[in-house]
């Protein structure tokens, strides 16, 4: 799934790409998360992998496996996308239908 988060606009993905740098998690767990689950909304089964990985009490695999299995989070995620995507594509057909009269007075104001 492909989302507007990125580090810069996201606390969820800013913490897990810190957690990257300095070596807490690897690449292939910080892929899976970013991937499979974008929106985090207190995602339960996430939270709790995330935080057992860091303190070290879990494997990277194992969390990946354990969340694979995490099917009713998983369904909740891709519906929150495809609503997203629903919605940005309804944005885009009404913005494209209006007309900007750029010599109008107050466009030019706004500028």
């Amino acid at each position: 799934m492909k989302t507007l988060h990125n580090i810069k606009n996201c606390n969820y993905r800013k913490f897990l790409h810190r957690q990257l740098k300095h070596g807490k998690i690897s690449g292939k767990f910080y892929k899976f998360l970013c991937r499979n689950f974008p929106y985090r909304i207190n995602a339960r089964e996430v939270t709790i992998c995330v935080n057992m990985v860091l303190d070290g009490r879990m494997t990277e695999n194992k969390a990946i496996t354990t969340l694979k299995g995490a099917s009713n989070e998983l369904r909740r995620q891709q519906e929150m996308y495809k609503s997203n995507v629903e919605c940005r594509k309804k944005i885009e057909k009404a913005t494209k239908n209006i007309n900007i009269d750029t010599k109008d007075s107050l466009y030019a104001c706004n500028k």
